[in-house]
């Protein structure tokens, strides 16, 4: 995963055959493969004192750092400055909780049933900052002999566009909401279940089938009342080998970057090639708003790291720097663009056109 071999246990349980299932898509290595990260999946960390706890959510250790999030415990462990394990479980709640966490969640699952988003958004994806040759690109993608990526804010595309390409014009899916590159131009596939919201449906017949005719009325419900209050709050994640008829399970070389933009100013759309370091300072940008609650425990173990007179595992400053170098050294022999999307273009005229774009610079 992520260009690193991960070992993932879990505990005996429900939720730890989900999140086992969810990973059996990834490529598995040799037994006598090292190590890069262990991750145990718990239904309970320990429960030893912190040295330092501030603020209440944020425990500090000599050789570690857990957080409190609304639906998990996460504990870091390092060897050194070198992140080593991951340690994580779900509050789980009472029978009534986790009824009423269901119905009220986009996606209609209770926190034990959204294990996979769970591993892949609170562990798997923050481990990838630890890595000195990594970076982190808030991006769907796919695998044209050659991985292309569409950055930008939330609800401008990236998801939608994806689905077009892989279902209507035959591309491997390779991430629906983050990639991660080194700093050498690999850009490495995120088989997380994509998120498909309820606007990535307007007009899609068949994928609105796909998605929810095998439900219950129950789930059909939920999907329905949320879809009629805003189709931005009510979404489902799906198996990737389910959802598209091919998909890349290996490191491809990064082949462009189209960022995203909603702009109120142009009556059609346009596609700009702009300057590699815009293009990996414009990732960075977006990455911290797609990421502020992790980056605040970041800066909090640097604030405790400094009372403990220690050196902080990990420099926010430091990473922010590194994650727009290590992009700006991925994009060296890809294409970077930004493409300008009006205000109130018609979805599918979207579609079509930005299909025609990427199929023409693909091809060329």
């Amino acid at each position: 995963m992520l260009g690193k071999v991960y070992q993932v246990n879990t505990v005996d349980c429900f939720e730890g055959e989900i999140l086992h299932k969810e990973l059996e898509i990834y490529p598995v290595e040799e037994k006598n493969t090292a190590v890069d990260i262990i991750v145990n999946y718990l239904q309970q960390l320990e429960g030893k004192p912190p040295l330092l706890r501030n603020p209440s959510i944020h425990s500090y250790y000599e050789k570690g750092f857990r957080i409190e999030l609304i639906n998990a415990s996460v504990e870091f462990h390092f060897n050194g400055k070198q992140l080593s394990q991951i340690d994580f479980c779900i509050k789980q709640g009472s029978a009534l909780r986790a009824i009423a966490n269901k119905w009220f969640s986009y996606q209609y699952t209770n926190r034990k049933e959204s294990i996979g988003f769970i591993f892949h958004e609170l562990v798997l994806i923050p481990s990838a900052f630890f890595f000195q040759d990594l970076s982190v690109v808030h991006a769907s993608a796919i695998d044209d002999n050659g991985a292309i990526l569409f950055g930008g804010t939330g609800g401008v595309g990236k998801t939608s566009l994806e689905l077009e390409l892989c279902n209507s014009h035959h591309k491997s899916f390779f991430a629906d909401d983050i990639v991660v590159v080194n700093n050498k131009g690999e850009a490495f596939p995120n088989l997380s279940y994509p998120k498909i919201y309820g606007y990535n449906l307007v007009n899609n017949e068949k994928l609105r089938k796909k998605i929810i005719s095998q439900a219950g009325i129950l789930d059909k419900i939920h999907w329905q009342t949320r879809k009629t209050i805003d189709p931005a709050i009510v979404r489902r994640r799906i198996n990737p080998v389910e959802l598209y008829d091919q998909g890349s399970k290996q490191p491809a070389k990064l082949k462009a970057f189209y960022i995203l933009v909603k702009d109120g100013t142009i009556k059609q759309i346009e596609k700009r090639k702009i300057q590699k370091e815009e293009a990996s300072k414009l990732n960075k940008l977006v990455l911290e708003t797609e990421y502020p609650i992790f980056y605040k425990h970041l800066l909090w173990d640097e604030f405790n790291s400094i009372i403990a007179s220690s050196n902080p595992r990990l420099s926010y400053t430091n990473l922010t720097k590194r994650i727009e170098q290590n992009f700006l050294s991925a994009l060296a022999n890809a294409e970077t663009y930004s493409i300008r999307i009006p205000l109130k273009i018609n979805h599918n005229d979207f579609l079509k056109q930005m299909s025609a774009i990427v199929n023409y610079d693909s091809d060329n």
